[in-house]
């Protein structure tokens, strides 16, 4: 008996999974007109920002869970022998991730808590991974996944603290949130469609509290690939229709192609185009066309500099190509220009259109399967009208170079 009860708790404990693994990640950058041109009067600067997680993962045959601890801090910008209440080293340490996840059958499950969510390719949704803090959601999402379609609902509301009635909420980008997420595959062909519906509070009177702007982004992907063809391509439409958070009438659009060909076994090039709608100068206050990327990388489109993270009211063109170069699996280089433009006029006297061109030049090389290292430079060429939407003036500069070390230790 007391054999066959030790092969039961063995039998038990082999199908749990318990996982600690972490993140070391040091990048230092020189910043000489990162984000927008910097005067030619005013220093650049070099800043070194830490990112430490832990993770502790569990997985059975019907619980998941995983917590992320994180710190981040910039190097000097936190004292180790003081951490009093209030400090900034009090508030760099804090709670990533931190969800369970129960499966009510083979192919549906609900996952509750914090969440980093990510959804093809990052565009509407991503954990924001080059961000020293990472982006997550706490919300309660529901999957059903065959082989044959995914679905996904998702849905948050947001309060400020342990209200006990209807207060002002700024926390995070919305007071309320849902969405669905549908794929399915055709052959050598992806698809996917996406939903977002947020809403806003419309003020922060009383009467105003329980009054919510809604927002609607509706549209989705196409990929296509096939490991015997050396043509990948990659196709994206988004409208967003209903009011922006400040209440306006909204009515903007997205669309994207991204195409890569492979000329050799080493040699990619690489060609895209984003169109992200905007508002011409003189539209009425109460409308906007202008698009927002809701909860998108910043850093993978539209420039490593960063300048058009927050999209002109004028919208944004961006067209870029270039080459990717990897002799071996563990070494790859991307060399990308882009040549921006405004999507609408911005002004009565600025009929030109042309915010410049920026060239990104990216190396990753995996040192080992838990040591990585990565670097890149990057230079700005800004027009007037650049200078004009950023409110500069004057000669500028526009340089930007990091060097990024990465190290994933895994303890258990």
């Amino acid at each position: 008996m007391v054999f066959g009860l030790g092969l039961l708790f063995a039998e038990a404990v082999a199908a749990q999974t318990v996982k600690v693994d972490g993140e070391l990640r040091t990048r230092s950058e020189f910043r000489s007109g990162f984000k927008a041109p910097l005067a030619d009067s005013v220093p650049s600067t070099l800043v070194t920002a830490a990112r430490t997680r832990l993770n502790l993962s569990y997985a059975s045959e019907k619980v998941n869970a995983k917590i992320t601890l994180q710190d981040t801090h910039f190097y000097g910008s936190t004292n180790v022998n003081v951490a009093a209440p209030g400090s900034a080293s009090s508030n760099s340490f804090g709670v990533y991730e931190a969800w369970g996840s129960y499966a009510i059958d083979k192919d549906l499950s609900v996952t509750i808590g914090r969440q980093a969510l990510e959804y093809d390719d990052k565009r509407l949704f991503s954990a924001s991974n080059w961000s020293n803090t990472g982006n997550a959601h706490d919300l309660a999402l529901l999957k059903y996944e065959t082989k044959a379609v995914k679905a996904h609902l998702g849905t948050a509301y947001n309060n400020s603290g342990d209200d006990l009635t209807q207060t002002p909420y700024t926390a995070s980008p919305y007071k309320y949130m849902a969405f669905v997420w549908l794929g399915k595959s055709f052959g050598k062909v992806n698809a996917t469609a996406l939903w977002v519906n947020n809403g806003f509070q419309r003020g922060t009177t009383t009467n105003l509290l329980n009054k919510l702007i809604i927002r609607n982004t509706l549209g989705g992907n196409l990929e296509y690939k096939d490991k015997n063809v050396p043509l990948y391509a990659y196709l994206t439409g988004y409208y967003q229709f209903g009011h922006d958070a400040a209440n306006k009438s909204l009515n903007a659009y997205l669309l994207a192609v991204k195409l890569k060909g492979d000329l050799t076994k080493t040699l990619a090039v690489n060609l895209g185009a984003d169109y992200l709608s905007g508002s011409k100068y003189d539209i009425a206050k109460s409308e906007s066309h202008t698009f927002n990327k809701l909860f998108g990388s910043n850093h993978s489109f539209n420039g490593s500099m960063e300048y058009w993270t927050t999209l002109p009211a004028s919208g944004l063109t961006d067209m870029y190509g270039g080459l990717t170069y990897t002799p071996s699996k563990k070494f790859n280089i991307d060399v990308v220009f882009h040549a921006f433009s405004l999507a609408q006029q911005y002004s009565a006297a600025k009929p030109k259109k042309g915010l410049g061109s920026e060239l990104d030049i990216t190396a990753n090389y995996v040192v080992s399967p838990i040591f990585n290292i990565q670097g890149g430079w990057s230079s700005y060429f800004a027009s007037d009208l650049t200078k004009t939407v950023k409110k500069l003036s004057g000669n500028t500069k526009s340089s930007w170079a990091y060097i990024m070390l990465s190290f994933k230790p895994k303890f258990l």
